[in-house]
C-alpha cells in the first residue's frame, strides 16, 4: 500500500511525530530488543506502574524495550506517522476505532493464530471485548482492559439536593427531573451532568450511548465494513436536541473535556456522567479526600445507562483498552509473548491493571481469590455485573475516524445553539461523502 493510499485509509494527514522517547528498561546488554507505544506511560497516574510492568518483562526474558509514551489525544496520528516511516512500534496500546483503522489499512498484523492457540481464551472474555479488536472477521487486537462507560453518579450531591443518593435516576425522565432539581439547588459552578463536547473523537464515544438510548442508529455496519448511514433519524435527533437543552439551562458545562470534567466530578461539582471504571483511580489522583476505594465508593454510585422507557435495555459504548501488533513486527512470537504478559502475568495486574482501575481482560480473573479483594467493592461489581453486558460497538472502520470529526463538528456546534435538525441534514450529507469516496 502507498504512503498516501494508507493515510487516507486511517483518515489522517500526515502530522509530525511527538517527541516520545525511547526508554531502555534493563540494565543488562540484551540480544533482543522490543517496542511498546502506549499512553499509560505518557499520564502521571499509570507511568510508574506501566513502566514496572514492562521492567519485569525485560529482565524475565533478557531483553531491552523502547518504551514509545505518546499522549492519548496523539495515538493514532503518530502510530500512522511511524507505521509510514517504516518505524512503527511492535506493539501498540490502542482504544476506540484505532484497530480497524490501522488493521484495515495493513499495519496490524492479524493475531487469530495467536489467539486461538491459547486454550479457552476468547472463552473467557466479556461480551463483545474480542469483537472490538475485530474488522471483517480478523482480530487484529485484544482486550487490556475493558473501560465502558457506567452512569455515575455523586451522592453528595444528590444528598444536598434532596435527592436519594441510593436511587440515581434509571430512565430519561427521572434523569431530567433530578437534574432540573439539582440545578436549583447547586451553586451556579456546579452542574448536574457532565458530556463532553469537545472537537476530539472520544468525544463522541461518550455521546453514542445517549444517542442510542434515544433510539438513534445513525450508523450501521453489517459486519462486513458496509456502513449505512442516517443522521437524522428521529432518536438522533431527539439525543442532539436534548444536548442542545442541557446546555441551555446549565445543566452540564457548555466547554469541557472530559478531562476537565472527571477534575470538577472528583471536587463535587458534577452530579452525574458517564465515564469509565478508571475513573475511581483518576479521582484518587485527583481529589486526596478520594484516595482509597473504599472513599470512592462512599461518595459515589455506578450503574447503567438511564434508559428512554421503562422496560428498554441500557446501552453503552465498548470502550475498552486493547494490545495490538505491527505488521512490520520482526519477531512477531516476542511481540505477542509481550502481550500475554502484558494481559495474564500477576505483577502487572497487580501493579499496573488493577491500580488503573479498569477490568481484567480474563473474565474469571476478577474474581479469582489471588487478586485479593480488588474487585468485591460496590461500584466494580456494577461494572461487572451490569456495565458490560451492555456495551456494543459502534460502527467502527477505517474512516469512521474522518466521519468522527464532522460528527464532533457538528456536536459542538449544535451545543453551541445551531438549529438541530437542518445541521444534523447537513452532517448526514457530510459523512455520506467519506463512506462513498
Amino acid at each position: 500500500m502507498s504512503r498516501r493510499a494508507f493515510t487516507r485509509a486511517v483518515g489522517l494527514g500526515l502530522a509530525a511525530a511527538g517527541t516520545a522517547g525511547a526508554l531502555d528498561l534493563t540494565s543488562v546488554a540484551a540480544a533482543e530488543s522490543i517496542s511498546f507505544a502506549n499512553w499509560a506511560s505518557a499520564e502521571t497516574a499509570t507511568k510508574a506502574n506501566i513502566d514496572k510492568a514492562l521492567a519485569a518483562f525485560a529482565k524475565a526474558n533478557s531483553v531491552t524495550i523502547n518504551n514509545i509514551a505518546i499522549p492519548f489525544d496523539q495515538v493514532l496520528q503518530q502510530l500512522t506517522t511511524m507505521t509510514n516511516g517504516g518505524n512503527p512500534p511492535d506493539v501498540m496500546q490502542l482504544s476506540g476505532n484505532w484497530p480497524y483503522a490501522l488493521g484495515g489499512a495493513g499495519a496490524l498484523a492479524p493475531l487469530d493464530k495467536f489467539a486461538d492457540s491459547v486454550p479457552d481464551y476468547r472463552k473467557d472474555a466479556f461480551p463483545n471485548s474480542f469483537e472490538v479488536g475485530t474488522y471483517k472477521g480478523v482480530l487484529y487486537a485484544v482486550p487490556w482492559t475493558i473501560t465502558p462507560h457506567g452512569f455515575w453518579s455523586a451522592k453528595d450531591l444528590m444528598t444536598q439536593a434532596g435527592l436519594d443518593p441510593a436511587k440515581p435516576p434509571t430512565t430519561i425522565d427521572e434523569l431530567n427531573s433530578q437534574m432540573d432539581t439539582l440545578r436549583a439547588k447547586l451553586p451556579a459552578d456546579a452542574y448536574p451532568i457532565g458530556i463532553d463536547i469537545s472537537k476530539t473523537e472520544y468525544a463522541l464515544v461518550g455521546f453514542w450511548p445517549w444517542i442510542w438510548t434515544f433510539g438513534g442508529n445513525p450508523m450501521v455496519d453489517d459486519g462486513k465494513g458496509n456502513v449505512t448511514i442516517n443522521w437524522a433519524d428521529d432518536g438522533t435527533v431527539a439525543a442532539f436536541q436534548w444536548l442542545q437543552d442541557l446546555v441551555k439551562k446549565k445543566l452540564t458545562p457548555p466547554d469541557q473535556a472530559i478531562k476537565a470534567e472527571r477534575e470538577l466530578m472528583a471536587n463535587g461539582k458534577i452530579a452525574f456522567k458517564l465515564d469509565g471504571p478508571y475513573l475511581s483511580g483518576i479521582f484518587a489522583n485527583t481529589n486526596p479526600k478520594l484516595s482509597t476505594k473504599a472513599a470512592v465508593n462512599e461518595h459515589f454510585e455506578v450503574t447503567t445507562t438511564p434508559v428512554l422507557k421503562a422496560g428498554n435495555k441500557p446501552v453503552t459504548a465498548a470502550d475498552i483498552h486493547n494490545l495490538g501488533m505491527s505488521s512490520q513486527a520482526k519477531d512477531k512470537d516476542l511481540a505477542w509473548k509481550l502481550i500475554r504478559f502484558l494481559t495474564t502475568n500477576a505483577e502487572v495486574i497487580k501493579t499496573f491493571l488493577i491500580p488503573q482501575g479498569g477490568m481484567l481482560p480474563i473474565k474469571s480473573y476478577n474474581s479469582n481469590a489471588a487478586y485479593g479483594p480488588s474487585y468485591a467493592d460496590k461500584i466494580d461489581q456494577a461494572f461487572i455485573n451490569d456495565v458490560i453486558p451492555t456495551m456494543r460497538p459502534p460502527a467502527y472502520g477505517p474512516r469512521y475516524s474522518t466521519a468522527a470529526t464532522f460528527i464532533v463538528t457538528a456536536l459542538q456546534e449544535i451545543a453551541g445553539g445551531a438549529d438541530v435538525k437542518s445541521r444534523l441534514k447537513q452532517l448526514n450529507d457530510a459523512v455520506k461523502t467519506v463512506y462513498s469516496s
